[in-house]
């Protein structure tokens, strides 16, 4: 029988650096916060189409109505694309860290004990024919059973990386293991290198002599 994962390591810490509720906090999470910014990219596409209806009824045009709401369609699709695009990304965000795991924004919660790894995810940018590469822009916390996502815009945003940053897991780099040491770890030295030394100090002690 094999045996299931358990990340021991993770609970364990979770135990002792998460007595009470982390919550995560969104700077634009407050509901009126997205209100205004639906408001506003909906703004440009309603004022088209309210000075197209305008037109439409100040001229009397006749016939028009077909291709008025057909031009309305096509205006206001990439709004609602965009708004159910940011739903279905909000859905996988860390609302808070528990000491028995993490719960996401829909409800759904995670366990530390199925945590596999840590990835920090870059961002690349584009404007005007450069490439721009923003590393660490946001974590990913990795589970058996799903992935949990703590954005770039969030209150106490130092607090929160250095929190994550203690977990005991493995860390990925864009999905890609890097080896972190941690502090006061021993630094790998070849024999070459080693002998180098040895001399040098050899060399030093004799002139002191």
């Amino acid at each position: 029988m094999q045996n299931q994962f358990y990340n021991q390591p993770v609970v364990n810490w979770a135990k002792q650096n998460l007595p009470q509720p982390f919550e995560i906090k969104l700077l634009f999470g407050e509901r009126w916060k997205m209100l205004l910014v639906y408001a506003l990219l909906f703004s440009i596409p309603l004022l088209i189409i309210a000075l197209m209806l305008l037109r439409m009824l100040t001229e009397k045009i006749e016939g028009g109505w077909l291709g008025f709401f057909l031009c309305s369609g096509i205006l206001l699709l990439p709004c609602f694309v965009i708004v159910l695009v940011g739903m279905f990304t909000r859905q996988k965000f860390v609302k808070s860290l528990a000491a028995d795991g993490v719960k996401s924004s829909m409800g759904k919660r995670f366990l530390w004990e199925n945590l596999f790894y840590i990835d920090h995810v870059s961002k690349i940018t584009r404007a005007g024919g450069v490439s721009r590469k923003i590393e660490d822009n946001q974590l990913e916390l990795v589970f058996a059973d799903g992935k949990a996502i703590i954005p770039p815009l969030i209150k106490d945003r130092e607090r929160v990386w250095s929190l994550i940053n203690s977990i005991p897991a493995q860390v990925k780099f864009d999905g890609e293991i890097k080896a972190v040491q941690p502090e006061n770890a021993p630094v790998d030295i070849s024999t070459e290198d080693f002998m180098r030394e040895l001399a040098r100090l050899a060399g030093q002690n004799n002139q002191d002599k």
